[in-house]
């Protein structure tokens, strides 16, 4: 469950980015593939009213970036503020915490390509993390823990699709219905 009565609710920005890179070329490939206008989806943290910071798997590994630097390489193109309560945010912030530092699973998004394709059946890549695996996992299972897509093949889009399906908006927020 993702609210409690008594507890104060916090809010988690859910950004889906393109590439504002020179070359973006696998962003326009995914982008392409799956007739999307965004290619990258990322948790943002307000840090005090220092701004933000974006917790999300890109460039060879799992990070934080800060607003500066991750608004330089990548466009907003849709964002989601998700209401949870306050165990459930620290419950999430922790998951996250420990991915840090992890590998980025470039290999998997091959895999992902190759299943997308009927060349493979299972993904034969599962070290580290892509970005949609990674907010899968450590955000909205968290939060839903009976989900039961494959982290293995998720996208970009299939975050939006669950937040979709299970949150409904309410005053610019998204709640769990």
């Amino acid at each position: 469950m993702s609210y409690v009565d008594d507890q104060p609710i916090k809010d988690i920005k859910l950004v889906f980015t393109k590439s504002k890179k020179k070359l973006p070329i696998f962003s326009w490939l995914i982008m392409w593939w799956t007739k999307k206008a965004y290619s990258h989806v990322a948790r943002a943290v307000q840090i005090r009213t220092w701004g933000h910071r974006f917790f999300h798997a890109a460039e060879g590994s799992v990070k934080y970036e800060y607003e500066d630097f991750f608004y330089k390489k990548n466009e907003v193109v849709k964002e989601y503020i998700i209401a949870v309560c306050e165990t459930t945010d620290k419950r999430i912030k922790q998951a996250c915490y420990k991915q840090s530092g992890n590998k980025y699973g470039m290999m998997q998004n091959i895999g992902i390509f190759l299943i997308d394709l009927g060349i493979l059946k299972k993904n034969p890549w599962k070290n580290g993390f892509n970005c949609s695996e990674l907010m899968y996992l450590e955000f909205l299972k968290v939060i839903l823990p009976e989900l039961d897509y494959n982290p293995d093949t998720i996208k970009p889009h299939h975050i939006e699709e669950i937040i979709l399906k299970y949150f409904e908006e309410k005053d610019s927020k998204w709640y769990l219905k």
